[in-house]
């Protein structure tokens, strides 16, 4: 099978133009640069679209806003709009409160064997260290290092959690450390295209927060897709902010199911 050289790089985003711009910020600092950004909007307003124009004016590559009017949480639709839209065989996910470091990208192209999903991590920046964060930091590589002082200081505090996941280690060496599996996050995974269409795409029947990835995890296992976790690898430093409310959602009729035929990845 094929192994990816380039990747679509999805970011998904709704009303947080100052971190999606530092999102971007950290996209545009990659060692290996991503065919193309495409960001999953679920109904953001100028602010935001102000900040997609300026880094496309800026970037190599080209940057896509996918948009859709506001009429709730709809992730997962305006997700796999963005995925049908993409023109490379690998896809990498990012949430548009994150910031990656700027070998993520060549990370999780390096660990792509052409029918694994990539599931990362994230470093959690603290509700102290989360606002105070620039564009001009990430642009003058404050981030790059887990041992850089701004990082170690808000750990020391108290305040940042998971620094341990900063520090970039073999493959080997990290599974050691972290020998139990992991679960797909939203925030930072990547997977084929082919894989993402076999299992129909994201569930747009999940209009709760929380829920859909869960769901989208659960559906590639039952289909045999094998699970890499990439640990120490791949970073991404997750701003703070205070978790939404999880709806309880009642378990559906005959379980999880697929919208059969909903997703079609060539539009």
């Amino acid at each position: 099978m094929k192994v990816p050289h380039r990747a679509s790089v999805i970011v998904c985003t709704y009303e947080q133009p100052r971190e999606l711009d530092l999102a971007l910020a950290g996209i545009a600092r990659q060692s290996l640069a991503p065919e193309e950004v495409l960001i999953a909007d679920d109904g953001s307003g100028e602010a935001t679209a102000a900040v997609i124009e300026e880094w496309n004016a800026r970037t190599a590559f080209p940057i896509h806003r996918v948009w859709q009017q506001d009429r709730g949480y709809r992730k997962s639709r305006i997700v796999n709009e963005a995925v049908r839209r993409a023109r490379s065989d690998h896809l990498i996910f990012l949430d548009g409160d994150t910031f990656p470091h700027p070998a993520w990208v060549e990370d999780h192209l390096a660990c792509a064997d052409g029918r694994s999903v990539l599931c990362g991590r994230r470093v959690k920046l603290g509700p102290e260290l989360s606002p105070r964060v620039t564009r001009a930091d990430i642009e003058a590589g404050r981030f790059d290092s887990a041992f850089s002082s701004v990082l170690v200081r808000s750990l020391l505090a108290g305040d940042t959690k998971r620094l341990g996941l900063g520090v970039r280690l073999p493959r080997g060496l990290a599974r050691a450390f972290h020998p139990r599996p992991r679960r797909l996050m939203g925030v930072n995974f990547s997977l084929p295209k082919d894989a993402f269409a076999a299992v129909n795409g994201y569930d747009e029947a999940w209009e709760v927060y929380g829920h859909e990835d869960r769901d989208l995890e659960l559906r590639l296992i039952r289909t045999g897709i094998p699970r890499i976790a990439l640990l120490n690898r791949a970073v991404v430093f997750h701003l703070h902010h205070e978790e939404r409310e999880k709806a309880c959602v009642a378990l559906r009729t005959g379980g999880l199911h697929d919208l059969a035929g909903a997703f079609d990845p060539h539009g």
